[in-house]
């Protein structure tokens, strides 16, 4: 490049007259200038150094903005990198001049101040050492600027002193004390960037100066537990890591001797950090204990403290956490004894909640799989201890109030450990746990002691940890609920029993829906009774009666989550439960209201709310159940309810507050179940619930001001940026959700709500406290409810909202505003869903006055509602008056006020009127909005900024065509701030950000344009891209690459790929969850597009991309992130996985192959077949390195995606023949080297599959499994070339019956087996073991699984797992043995040990098969009827399934009977179906034989089939095999009418599935049905008609077959569609031409058809479609070496290549002649098949006739003489016949003699005499010409000598069908031609003399007379014989000579021999 490129082009930059584009331009200088300057050479750089510094310098003082100062220092760093360092003194004096001027110091010129502190920092960070002498003046600059007025310039200068210390390191020792001073004076600044920039540098000083860990410990931890007050999420986090690092650095610190300063053991440590969490001071430690009482920790410091204790962990290590793991957990939970930590409930449960988090993030990065094995048995074991201090306590309150807390934090954490281990927990629940002493416990026996803790708390959680037990390793599900079960029945007397066995056995219930293995039906049963029975006994025992009640709803609205196959049986029952649960009338309930005591009333109330919670759990788990007379009757009981609520108030003020808890919940019970009905349903109780709900939100009977958690809910997403809610998507979620204001969340508890425990979701969505839980469930129904109500009273209702807001007071007046406004928000959302009016003018009037009223409120989130309020009643209202009158309102109070609130409000309020309606409704006051936005955007007030920016993003979303006039200006505005904004700015940029990418969106593809304006928006876009990646904060960078992916979509030119993805990389390793999530979302985007470009990128020297990304699975656990991860690597992998498999195999198996105790991935074993230069291709793939901290051992989910990509893999290369094919794979590896071939890394691919396939996690196992079969599939049919005959997987068959046999063990999960069973059946399949005995192994597996399908080993199983499990498992081996089957009797022909001994096991249990098959189909059947016929169902079940589990089980069946369906077909046409029968016999025969049919008939006519063309194919062969049979034939042709249909449902099958393997068995079908109605023998009343004609529905099949391939040969003038339009890509060469062969089978098969007349149609259709074929396949061959190897049919068009087809010619001319005989056969006296026969002929030779060059006329030729001999001689004695054939003749006369002669020879052999007298008199004078041109004198070649010999065998044949009278004219003109040929080559000769000879002797008479006549003649004979003798014996000599040399005898042998072998033969 031109070194002198670099410098700023001044000229242009003085022609910019605006700022922004003078901005824009020095900013793209900058941004090229650090990419250039490396790639100029030093010495043209050297004398360009100093202009371009003076350039820089001079920019340095002007006045820039962040993004162009940040550039500026890059710049400075880059000239001195490249050329000489030492002038960079003059920059930095420059600088330091700047820093101490005059202006510097009273403030003025801050930005070129600040631009001076930034490229200090830069300076001293990438060059520091060459500038160290003024390293004290600068850093004393700095310092003394640090005490500025400004914080951005406090900040800057702490941010470049942290950079100093980052450049110079120890060299900075000098300055280290004064930096500490500064940094730590600033930690307590109020300006939390600064505060922030202090603890990050004071982190950044800690790494190199001692004194920051030892002597100033205890105060930097003091400061820092000060910096958390009143901190932000970035604050908090900084100094959490400064925290986590100081303690780390200071337990890691070990003192010299005689040092004063000592170390730091690890209880000194963990004292200093719990005494953060505890107190939130350190100087209590010295204090009194009356001192520590006194103490409390805020909310936001023991969130920073909690957050503290995972960076210190993370700074220890792995190692560190693993060998201190216990006494870590002892003192976690310690935490939670202290009252400190629980000094109120709410705070008991934010503390959970923060050491549960502390514990979650040990588990996360820094505990492998065993690790955490070993947590969970440390957990269970401070259960146990904490049980029995309890147990010893003997249920004492204190003790079961300080132990409650540690044991459901325990279990809680122990709950997500075994949801994290799945199945490899086994061993855990199972074994015995050490205690010590010689002492074990059991993990589920102690969970069971703590159902029985006094503490709620601690018995759900107990029952919660059992629920995620059972999902974790399913198969203990069932045990599980049996000693639930049995407990309960055993413990029936004691309510904590009661209370704790039912809710464990409801959590367990509710854990079935996860386990997909399931729990017995009889088990549910079994609940349900238990259930009835407590809540009929419980009014037996008084003291019982409390926890009967509780515990029966509590179990029904568990079984609820089971679904209808459980709940359908006993809905009724249900019904009348639910109904006597409350008071039948108000008569009733008044009574009920008069009457009972306080223990009365809370038995009652319990019995309310559980009736209420398991109507709830129907409604939302039985769905289908909900009719409308069953919501009609609920709606009902709702009511009823509802009545009850106006009676609570007077029972609370006759009982007590005691009973206010359970009337809340009450309440609760009754709005959530009304939340799943229809409002209308219940629209008669509105009343009164409308006042309960009113009482609700306005807090009319409370006194504490409760707000709703739904109000950020309730409005818009996009608003989370003015709300400042983002926080919640972040890692530290769990603790950071505690301090977002105006919401409960965080508070979530079990013990909130019990029915929780068999809900949906985890933990994360435990319900709030009960009060907010209320609220917020009152709120969503008014919202529900309110489109309902008429006019009045959704007027009185505002007016009374209005009234209430305005006459509370202080904080209630919030709340009840809050409370207000969330229901309204409700309500305007429910409406507008209705599509319902808001309600006259009075209504919209007071929504008017609700919504403006907040709309300047000083609550951001009210201001928000606000204006989502006023947005959504636009929507509702549509009136354009109405929008316009709101739009003219938020502008005039934007032009009055002044206050920022207002403003706020009023721009949000127009962003969100343009949401809501549009632009075009509120397009009259667009150009206003826009112009007032704009304005605003530019406001003083950062706060305003921000609203405004956010509400003009709106309207660029919304805006459409009618915002592209404003685009150029908002991108001026969105340009000129993001370049000139301060960096601390970080909402106004997160907008501006936000609306570039709504900018983007509006120009959309037009950004690829080159206009003026075009290009100039483009490099703002790009500019503000860029100047938003360099900003510091990640929510910044989160909507740089937003924007950057928009304009990816749209012009991806000007991305830069390989920029975009390294900053994509680098930003991969934030510690911001948004950022990481937002990189991975864009990679996938860009995985999708450039999956190569991504493919070869290298995230550091050991990993690509890919192999990072995997990594990432393992330490992420957002959901969301982490499928995007997926998604990325997949899409890599399917588009590069076939260039490179080694790389990405060698990847998988290290993931695969690493043991649980390693540290980090490892280089896995080098793979065979391989080369050895590949290997450096491999490590550079991605192989983890060991040496990165904290890396753990991939965890089994990564595993499973691991071998996920392994099957991907194979099916990404098995249709690549070099992948799959050995030799073909040697050979391109000898012509690529650097190649790499699949089916080289065979052994890796069954290694990593066998590896899954024994691993200790089911879900592993399964898919190993799967990826084993799929290997099978894929290279059953590779050989292996070094030995013959035997296929390469063969070596592998021991690693494969290693990888199976464990799956076929008993304790083995039946859905692993189910998987083995596959494989089995597809290795014994495959045919590759050759040995018998090897192969027996396998079989012996298979044979062992004849045991699963035993009534004993189904009755086990149903006993652990639900019934459709035994369904699924029977059928899996009814499968693989049917699969074997087929395959056994397929490979019998070939007669080979190995197949027979196959069969004669097969064999063997046929009989025991044959009837589960049957019995299989007949299931599938009845499951496949309509649901309308379900009452034809057995009640009983079926052979394989339970009437209970009909639903579950119907998945199964679907997808396995195609196989047995195929194998009962072979089995009845082997056996039952014999002529032989007796009556019974052939009854039952008949009803397999149409149910086979029918099952099969079902799946092929289907209307909207989702089957694979594999099931297709498979029911075509078993159909195929059913009607094969001539006794099934029989049974089948006696009916014409299904005859018809069975051929409309192939045709149908043809028409809808394009490959030929379905047509082709489709075509056998057809074929098998014609034989079947020509077998019958009876003559059918076949009228032609579509729909009931058997010919016209064959005929018609045939065609669509063939005109799919050929559309050319259409009789109609439709367009001629391609092939590629038809016809299957995959379709194969070969298996067309079978599809042709068969069509012309059955096409010529349809005449001799019994029928009761001849239909003419038939054979002239017949005739057109074989000869349209014919045309098109008697085609010319076309040059090959023009055309491609791999080129299949179906890709171009016939006429390019119906050469392909030229083979299957013969057979479309044999099928026409059959026509021809059978037409001959049904001759009726009908003359017109004789004229249908001319016509054909005709048609023949016109076509022919039409396209003579493309053509193959020797094919046309040969098959016009085969009609010609095959026809009716009427037929053929046309003259129009003749004249054509006579033309072609003479045509092929001229072009293949040969051929010709032949052809005319055989119509003189098989033509009628008169039809040859014809021919001859037409082409014998043809015939004379060509044997004249034989009377030359030049010698014979070969071809005309073939001509020749055929030419005589003509004449010969004319000679002996002429009159003996002339033949003595024939002969004058044969014999001097022969004599003419007479010596002209010596085979010539003796053919010609031969020829000659025979005449003679045939007429010797004739000739006689000849030679008379013609004495010349006879004389040129004797000549020519002379001539040949004497040449013959001047050759004798010769001859004679080399035979006389030939025979001298030969010396004779050395050794003579002692036997004669001269008579040996």
């Amino acid at each position: 490049m031109s070194s002198g490129s670099i410098l700023l082009d001044k000229a242009a930059y003085e022609l910019l007259t605006r700022t922004l584009d003078k901005e824009l331009f020095v900013f793209q200088w900058l941004s090229s200038l650090e990419k250039q300057i490396p790639l100029v050479p030093r010495a043209e750089f050297k004398p360009l150094q100093n202009p371009l510094t003076q350039e820089l310098q001079q920019l340095m003082k002007a006045e820039h903005g962040p993004p162009v100062r940040k550039l500026l220092g890059n710049a400075f760093v880059a000239v001195y990198t490249a050329g000489d360092p030492y002038s960079m003194y003059d920059t930095v004096s420059v600088c330091l001049d700047v820093l101490k001027t005059k202006s510097a110091q009273d403030g003025s010129g801050s930005t070129v101040r600040l631009g001076c502190i930034e490229i200090l920092g830069q300076l001293y960070e990438k060059q520091g050492r060459n500038a160290g002498g003024v390293f004290p003046d600068a850093l004393a600059a700095l310092i003394k600027s640090a005490k500025s007025s400004d914080s951005t310039i406090r900040r800057a200068c702490v941010t470049s002193m942290e950079q100093m210390i980052t450049g110079l390191q120890t060299s900075a020792s000098y300055g280290y004390k004064d930096m500490s001073k500064c940094f730590r004076s600033a930690m307590g600044d109020k300006v939390l960037g600064v505060r922030c920039a202090a603890v990050q540098a004071l982190l950044s000083l800690a790494q190199l100066h001692t004194p920051c860990y030892t002597a100033e410990l205890e105060s930097n931890l003091s400061l820092s537990l000060r910096a958390l007050e009143g901190a932000n999420y970035e604050t908090r986090i900084a100094t959490a890591a400064l925290m986590g690092t100081l303690l780390a650095l200071a337990y890691q610190y070990k003192s010299p001797e005689g040092s004063k300063v000592k170390s730091h053991n690890t209880d000194e440590i963990l004292a200093l950090i719990s005494a953060s969490f505890l107190h939130g001071s350190l100087s209590l430690l010295k204090t009194s204990g009356v001192d520590l009482g006194k103490s409390t920790t805020p909310r936001d410091v023991r969130v920073g403290v909690t957050e503290a204790y995972t960076f210190f962990f993370k700074e220890m290590g792995s190692a560190w956490v693993v060998s201190n793991l216990s006494h870590i957990v002892a003192h976690l939970l310690e935490l939670l004894a202290s009252g400190k930590a629980t000094p109120t409930h709410v705070e008991a449960v934010y503390s959970r909640k923060c050491v549960a988090f502390i514990m979650d993030s040990l588990v996360n990065g820094l505990l492998g799989e065993a690790s955490q094995q070993e947590l969970a048995r440390i957990l269970i074991t401070a259960v146990h201890r904490q049980m029995e201090a309890v147990n010893k306590a003997d249920g004492g309150l204190a003790e079961a109030q300080s132990s409650q807390h540690i044991i459901t934090t325990a279990l809680y954490q122990l709950s997500a450990v075994l949801l994290r281990l799945g199945t490899s927990s086994m061993s855990l629940i199972t074994d015995h746990i050490p205690l010590g002493a010689g002492k074990t416990i059991m993990f589920t026996e102690t969970l069971f002691t703590v159902l029985v803790h006094p503490s709620p708390a601690a018995r759900l959680t107990a029952a919660w940890c059992l629920r995620c037990t059972a999902i974790a390793v399913p198969a203990q599900l069932t045990a599980l609920v049996d000693i639930c079960t049995d407990k309960l029945s055993k413990l029936k007397t004691s309510p904590d029993a009661l209370y704790g066995f039912s809710h464990s056995l409801a959590a367990l219930i509710g854990a079935v829906r996860y386990c997909p293995l399931g729990m017995p039906h009889s088990r549910s049963k079994q609940v349900m009774v238990l259930a009835e029975d407590m809540l009929r006994t419980s009014s037996q025992n008084t003291r019982l009666s409390l926890s009967r009640t509780q515990c029966g709803w509590l179990l029904l609205g568990a079984l609820m989550t089971l679904g209808s196959p459980v709940v359908k049986s006993s809905l009724s029952r249900l019904m009348l439960i639910w109904k006597n649960a409350f008071p039948r009338s108000t008569k009733e309930l008044e009574s009920e209201t008069e009457r009972g005591d306080l223990f009365t009333w809370q038995v009652t109330l319990e019995g309310y709310s559980g009736a209420l919670m398991s109507m709830h759990s129907f409604l939302e788990h039985c769905q289908d159940l909900c009719s409308d007379d069953v919501i009609r009757r609920l709606a009902g009981i709702g009511e009823v309810a509802v009545n009850v609520l106006s009676h609570l108030p007077s029972i609370i003020k006759q009982h007590g507050v005691q009973l206010k808890a359970a009337t809340a919940m009450v309440r609760l019970r009754i709005y959530s179940c009304l939340l799943k009905i229809p409002a209308k349903q219940f629209n008669g109780a509105f009343t009164n619930l409308l006042r309960q709900i009113v009482t609700e939100v306005t807090l009319n009977d409370q006194t504490s001001g409760t707000m709703t958690s739904l109000l950020c809910k309730q409005c818009h997403k996009g608003d989370s940026i003015i709300l400042g809610i983002w926080q919640k998507d972040n890692d530290h979620q769990a603790v950071e959700e505690q301090l977002q204001i105006n919401s409960a969340a965080g508070s979530g508890a079990v013990e909130h709500d019990s029915s929780c425990v068999y809900g949906t979701g985890g933990p994360e969505s435990w319900p709030l406290p009960l009060g907010v839980k209320v609220i917020d469930s009152a709120v969503q129904l008014f919202g529900q409810v309110y489109p309902y109500l008429g006019d009045k009273h959704k007027l009185q209702l505002l007016v009374h909202f209005n009234e209430t807001i305005k006459t509370a007071k202080g904080g209630r007046q919030q709340a009840v505003q809050v409370n207000v406004f969330t229901a309204f928000l409700a309500a305007l959302k429910c409406t507008s869903e209705a599509k319902m009016e808001l309600g006259n003018a009075a209504v919209i009037v007071q929504s008017n006055q609700l919504s403006e009223a907040a709309l300047t409120s000083s609550d951001p989130i009210m201001r928000c509602a606000a204006g989502e309020a006023l947005g959504r009643m636009a929507q509702v209202i549509g009136d354009p008056k109405f929008i316009s009158t709101m739009a003219q309102q938020a502008f005039e109070n934007l032009k009055a006020s002044r206050d920022a609130n207002s403003r706020t409000g009023n721009c949000l309020a127009l962003g969100c009127l343009h949401r809501y309606v549009g632009s075009m409704g509120s397009g009259q006051h667009f150009k206003n909005s826009v112009g007032v936005l704009h304005a605003l955007a530019r406001d003083t007030s950062t706060q305003v900024q921000v609203w405004a920016l956010h509400g003009l993003s709106l309207i660029a979303d919304t805006g459409g065509p009618m915002f592209r006039g404003y685009v150029t200006s908002t991108l001026d505005l969105v340009g000129e701030l993001l370049l000139t904004e301060g960096a601390e700015k970080v909402e106004v940029h997160q907008c501006l950000g936000n609306l570039l990418t709504a900018l983007i969106t509006s120009l959309g593809p037009d950004l690829q344009m080159e206009s003026r304006s075009i290009v100039h928006g483009r490099s703002v876009c790009l500019v503000g891209c860029a100047a938003m990646q360099i900003h510091p904060d990640p929510l910044v960078q989160c909507t740089a690459i937003q924007c950057l992916q928009q304009l990816h979509l749209f012009s991806p030119r000007h991305v830069i790929m390989k920029a975009l993805v390294g900053y994509l990389c680098r930003s991969l390793n934030s510690r911001h969850l948004l950022l990481r999530r937002e990189c991975v979302a864009c990679l996938r985007q860009l995985a999708q597009r450039h999956p190569h470009d991504l493919a070869k990128h290298q995230v550091d020297e050991e990993r690509t991309l890919a192999a990072f990304l995997m990594q990432m699975l393992d330490r992420e656990q957002d959901d969301v992130l982490t499928d995007h991860v997926r998604e990325a690597v997949s899409a890599i992998l399917g588009a590069v996985g076939s260039e490179n498999p080694r790389k990405w195999l060698s990847l998988c198996k290290g993931v695969l192959s690493l043991a649980a105790n390693s540290e980090g991935l490892s280089k896995p074993a080098d793979t065979e077949g391989g080369k050895d230069d590949e290997e450096g291709d491999e490590a550079s793939f991605g192989e983890v390195s060991t040496a990165v901290k904290n890396t753990m051992a991939p965890r089994w989910t990564t595993k499973l995606f691991a071998i996920q990509c392994v099957k991907q893999l194979m099916n990404a290369c098995k249709d690549t023949p070099h992948h799959i094919d050995l030799v073909k794979a040697r050979q391109r590896l000898k012509e690529e080297p650097s190649s790499s071939c699949l089916v080289f890394l065979l052994s890796d691919l069954v290694r990593a599959t066998f590896i899954a396939s024994t691993s200790y996690s089911d879900q592993l196992r399964r898919e190993g499994l799967s990826a084993l079969q799929l290997i099978i599939t894929v290279f059953y049919g590779t050989l292996d070339p070094d030995f013959d005959n035997h296929a390469l997987l063969e070596q592998y068959q021991a690693q494969v019956g290693a990888a199976l046999r464990p799956a076929f063990e008993g304790d083995t999960p039946p859905d692993v087996t189910s998987m083995a069973c596959q494989v089995c059946s597809a290795w014994i399949s495959s045919g590759v073991s050759q040995d018998a005995s090897d192969l027996k192994r396998i079989q012996q597996l298979l044979v062992s699984s004849l045991q699963n399908l035993q009534t004993s080993t189904h009755e086990l199983i149903i006993s652990r797992y639900n019934e459709s499990t035994s369904t699924l498992l029977r059928l899996s081996v009814l499968q693989a043995w049917s699969d074997v089957y087929v395959k056994a009797h397929q490979l019998a022909a070939e007669a080979e040990s190995e197949t027979l001994d196959l069969l004669s096991t097969v064999d063997s249990h046929e009989t025991y098969l044959s009837e589960l098959w049957m019995g299989a189909l007949r299931d599938h059947a009845l499951l496949s009827l309509p649901a309308s016929f379900a009452t034809q169902l057995p009640p009983n079940g079926g052979t394989f399934y339970c009437a209970d589990t009909i639903e579950s089980s119907k998945i199964h069946y679907r997808r396995m009977w195609p196989s047995i369906l195929h194998a009962a077909a072979m089995w009845l046409n082997k056996y039952p179906f014999r002529s032989d029968m007796d009556k019974m016999t052939d009854m039952a025969n008949e009803d397999r034989l149409f149910l086979s049919i029918g099952v099969t008939i079902e799946a092929l006519c289907a209307p909207s089939s989702n089957h694979t063309n594999h099931v297709i194919c498979t029911c075509l062969e078993a159909l195929s095999e059913l009607i094969s049979s001539p006794w099934s034939q029989a049974k089948i042709a006696y009916n014409h009418s299904t005859c018809v249909e069975y051929v409309n449902v192939l045709h149908r099958t043809v028409l809808t599935r394009a490959t030929a393997a379905v047509h082709s068995r489709a075509l056998k079908c057809l074929i098998l049905l014609q034989e079947c109605r020509r077998n019958c023998g009876d003559a059918v009343d076949d009228r032609l008609e579509p729909g009931n004609s058997f010919l016209f529905a064959s005929l018609e099949m045939v065609m669509c077959v063939l005109l799919r391939r050929f559309p050319e040969i259409s009789p109609t003038d439709h367009p001629k569609t391609s092939i590629s339009s038809y016809s299957s890509i995959g379709d194969t060469l070969p298996a067309v031409k079978e599809v042709i062969k068969l069509s012309v089978e059955a096409t010529s098969g349809l005449v001799s058809l019994p029928t009761d007349q001849f239909y003419i149609e038939i054979p002239e259709a017949a005739f057109l479609l074989l000869i349209g074929l014919f045309s098109a396949c008697a085609v010319n061959p076309i040059d090959q070496s023009t055309t491609t190897t791999t080129e299949k049919p179906g890709i171009h068009g016939t006429a390019t290549m119906g050469h392909q087809f030229f083979s299957v010619v013969p057979h479309i001319s044999q099928g026409l002649c059959v026509i021809i005989k059978d037409m001959v056969i049904k001759d009726s006296g009908d003359r017109k098949w004789l004229t249908c026969v001319s016509t054909a002929l005709m048609t023949l030779l016109k076509n022919a006739e039409g396209n003579p060059k493309k053509a193959h006329m020797e094919s046309y030729l040969t098959t016009v003489t085969i009609l010609i001999c095959s026809a009716p001689p009427q037929a053929v004695h046309v003259n129009s016949v003749y004249e054509k054939t006579t033309e072609l003749f003479d045509k092929m006369i001229k072009e293949a003699a040969v051929v010709a002669l032949r052809s005319f020879k055989t119509i003189l052999v098989s033509a009628e005499q008169y039809v040859k007298v014809s021919f001859i008199r037409l082409i014998g004078p043809k015939l004379l010409d060509l044997l004249t041109s034989f009377q030359k004198s030049t010698p014979l070649s070969e071809p005309d000598l073939g001509q020749l010999t055929e030419l005589l065998s003509v004449f010969r044949l004319l000679l002996s069908n002429c009159d003996p009278g002339t033949h003595i004219h024939m002969l004058r003109l044969l014999v001097p031609v022969l004599i003419s040929v007479l010596g002209r080559g010596p085979t010539a000769h003796k053919t010609a003399l031969a020829e000659i000879t025979s005449l003679t002797q045939a007429y010797p008479d004739v000739v006689r007379t000849l030679f008379a006549e013609n004495p010349a003649l006879k004389q040129q004979l004797e000549g020519a014989i002379r001539a040949a003798v004497s040449q013959k014996q001047s050759v004798l000599p010769v001859r004679q000579s080399e035979l006389s040399v030939s025979s001298v005898p030969s010396a004779a042998p050395s050794i003579a021999l002692k036997m004669d072998f001269s008579n040996f033969k």
